[in-house]
């Protein structure tokens, strides 16, 4: 434990330097439910794959226990980053929260007016709106960083909108989701990518909407 424990820092440190951290850290798979995890292959942090997803409005609940619709009230016409996690993770959880906090950071008065941070819990049923806040809270969110859990059948059917469903909740894949609420353009890192890289391709979804708006 006092191994993982210092490869997460490690990994972490990393992640909030911009850099990627070694397949070593990504792949520990001490502790967490997240042993045997199938990783993706070397690289996959800076390739990105274009998916498709479908984004349903279902009723999900966030950290302030409030109901909320996912694609109308969460994601609306906004450019969003999309993550999947669970509280009593200890390993590929907490650097994918740090990148983040990282992200955060970079995104400034963005956050929540035109760029949405969504962190979806995978274990619902013990991520209730109470553990989500206290979690939120020991990362700093600021509003525009939201969590999010409900009814199983809700959520499970949210992530497979996503493609982000897996039938046991501890090897989910280490991966966000870049896109656009309004025109789509999904964009999914495996791993753990650059900061810079994922507001590149935010960056780039922005341009291509104001070419539509002319």
């Amino acid at each position: 434990m006092i191994r993982a424990a210092t490869m997460l820092t490690i990994a972490v440190m990393l992640i909030f330097s911009g850099l990627n951290p070694p397949a070593a850290v990504a792949g520990s798979g001490h502790g967490g439910g997240h042993s045997g995890h199938a990783m993706p292959t070397p690289g996959a942090a800076t390739q990105g794959k274009a998916v498709e997803v479908e984004l349903l409005d279902l009723a999900l609940v966030d950290q302030d226990g409030r109901k909320v619709r996912f694609k109308s009230d969460v994601i609306g016409d906004r450019l969003v980053i999309i993550d999947t996690f669970y509280t009593t993770c200890d390993t590929i959880c907490p650097i994918l929260s740090a990148l983040f906090v990282n992200l955060q950071h970079k995104l400034g008065s963005r956050l929540g007016r035109d760029v949405v941070l969504v962190s979806i819990s995978v274990d619902p049923g013990i991520d209730i709106p109470a553990r989500l806040k206290k979690y939120a809270k020991r990362h700093g969110a600021r509003p525009g960083w939201i969590f999010l859990t409900g009814g199983k059948r809700s959520v499970d059917r949210v992530l497979r909108g996503i493609g982000a469903y897996v039938r046991d909740y501890t090897q989910h894949a280490p991966a966000i989701l870049v896109g656009d609420g309004k025109h789509g353009g999904w964009t999914r890192y495996y791993e753990f990518p650059k900061p810079d890289l994922v507001l590149g391709r935010l960056e780039e979804l922005r341009a291509a909407r104001l070419a539509k708006a002319q």
